[in-house]
C-alpha cells in the first residue's frame, strides 16, 4: 500500500513538515534560551566578612564564597536552608585539619555591567547575572582555569557541576584508581569499591588536579562520578550523590604548588622511607596454585600457567621456592625485577585475604622462610613488609 500511494502521502506529508518545522525551531530554540537565560536570577551580592561573599538569588536560595586564601574558594549551597557546616561522617571523621585557613589579604565585591566580581589579589570570580554562569581567572597569568559551562545542577540527592575542558587540558587525581595515571576522555568513580584490580578503586579522594592550572575538592563523603570528557568532549562533569553543594576550588599553576593547596586543606602526607618511593609488589604467596594452561601466563620454563586460589592440582606458590617451586615464589619476583633492571624498593608477600604470613596461627610455622626471603631481599636492596 506504501508502495502504490507513496507520491500522494509524499505530497500530503509536506505541507505537515513545513508547517511542524518552525514550531520544532521556536520549541528548540525556547529550550535554549531557558538553559542561557534561566528563570533563575541573581537579586544581590554582599560582602559576609572578610573572607565571605554571599549571592542572593531570586528564590531566596543563597550561593555562598567563602576564601580560605587568596586563590583558594569554597562554594557552598544548601537549598534546604542549612548553613555551612562540616560534612557527616558515620563513624565521626574528618577531612579538614583544625586550621586549613591562610590570611585573605583583598576581597573585593563588585556588581555593574550585568556581573558580578568577587577578586582577591590572586584571582576573580566573574558571575554572569543574565546566564548565573561562573568563570575562574588567575590575575597572574589573566588564564581562565575555570570556566562553568552550565549552572549548578541540583536535582533530588544529586548536585552536578559542569566546566569547560581545554582541548590540551589534562586531569590527574581521585585517589586509588587502579591502572588509572591520565583521566581525560576517561569517568573515574569517588566510591571505594574495594577492587584492587584494573579499573578498580580503592581508597577514593574527592580531589583533582588539572593541568589548565586549578583543583578541585568536593567536601563530602558522598559517592561521585567524575566524567572528564568521556559523554561530551570538551565537558568535565562532577556529581556526588548529595543533597547540597560544597567544594573547593583552588587556582595555581603546577601540580606541586595544586598538592600544597589540597595539603593546606587536608594536612600534609606522611613522609615514606626511601624504599616506598620506589615501585612496589604485592601478591600473596602462602595460598594460589599454578596449573599449566594454554590461555595462562608464559613462565621461565616456556610452559603457561593459569593462578588458581582453590588447590586445583597444580604446583602451590611458597616464598623462596623451598617446595621445589622456584618460579612461583616470592624469591622469582625479586630475580626478575632484578634481570630486567626495573626499579624495585618493598615486597609484600601475602597481601590478599587468607594468604597467612601475617596472622598469629601461620606465623610461627614460617618464620625461618619469612627470614630466609627478608636476608635475600634486603641483600638485593629490598624491603619485606606483612599484611597484619
Amino acid at each position: 500500500m506504501y508502495k502504490q500511494h507513496r507520491k500522494v502521502m509524499f505530497a500530503l506529508a509536506f505541507p505537515l513538515m513545513v508547517s511542524i518545522a518552525p514550531t520544532q525551531a521556536n520549541f528548540k530554540g525556547e529550550a535554549l534560551q531557558k538553559q542561557i537565560n534561566p528563570t533563575l536570577t541573581i537579586v544581590s551580592a554582599k560582602k559576609i566578612n572578610a573572607t565571605t561573599i554571599e549571592v542572593l538569588f531570586s528564590d531566596n536560595q543563597r550561593l555562598t564564597f567563602d576564601f580560605y586564601g587568596g586563590h583558594i574558594f569554597r562554594l557552598f549551597q544548601d537549598n534546604t536552608g542549612g548553613i555551612i557546616r562540616d560534612p557527616e561522617a558515620k563513624p565521626a571523621a574528618s577531612i579538614l585539619v583544625s586550621n586549613p585557613r591562610k590570611p585573605v589579604h583583598l576581597l573585593n565585591l563588585n556588581d555593574s555591567n550585568n556581573q558580578i566580581t568577587i577578586a582577591t589579589d590572586e584571582i576573580s570570580v566573574v558571575i554572569d547575572k543574565s546566564t548565573n554562569l561562573l568563570t575562574v581567572v588567575n590575575q597572574k597569568n589573566k588564564d581562565k582555569s575555570i570556566v562553568f559551562t552550565k549552572p549548578i545542577q541540583f536535582e533530588k540527592g544529586k548536585v552536578t557541576l559542569s566546566l569547560q575542558e581545554k582541548p590540551e587540558e589534562y586531569f590527574y587525581g581521585g585517589g586509588v584508581q587502579n591502572g588509572r595515571f591520565s583521566h581525560k576522555g576517561k569517568v573515574i568513580s569517588i566510591e571505594n569499591q574495594n577492587s584492587w584490580t584494573d579499573g578498580g578503586v580503592a581508597s577514593p579522594t574527592p580531589y583533582y588536579w588539572s593541568s589548565g592550572g586549578y583543583g578541585f575538592m568536593w567536601y563530602t563523603f558522598k559517592p561521585g562520578k567524575y566524567d572528564f570528557g568521556s559523554k561530551e568532549k570538551g565537558q568535565v562533569q562532577l556529581t556526588h550523590d548529595s543533597d547540597y553543594l560544597d567544594v573547593f576550588f583552588m587556582v595555581n599553576d603546577g601540580a606541586v604548588p595544586l598538592l600544597n593547596d589540597f595539603y593546606q586543606l587536608t594536612g600534609n602526607p606522611i613522609l615514606l622511607p626511601k624504599f616506598g618511593f620506589y615501585q612496589g609488589h604485592l601478591n600473596a604467596y602462602n595460598r594460589d596454585f599454578w596449573k599449566e594452561d594454554e590461555k595462562g601466563i608464559l613462565f621461565e620454563d616456556g610452559k603457561r600457567y593459569k593462578e588458581g586460589q582453590k588447590d586445583n592440582g597444580g604446583i602451590k606458590e611458597s616464598l623462596n621456592g623451598e617446595l621445589n617451586n622456584y618460579q612461583f615464589s616470592a624469591r622469582a619476583v625479586i630475580d626478575r625485577y632484578r634481570k630486567h633492571d626495573m626499579p624495585f624498593g618493598w615486597l609484600l608477600p601475602n597481601d590478599g585475604y587468607g594468604a597467612g604470613y601475617g596472622q598469629t596461627e601461620t606465623l610461627d610455622g614460617n618464620i625461618a622462610n619469612l627470614k630466609s626471603l627478608g636476608d635475600y631481599a634486603r641483600k638485593n636492596g629490598v624491603e619485606i613488609g606483612l599484611w597484619t
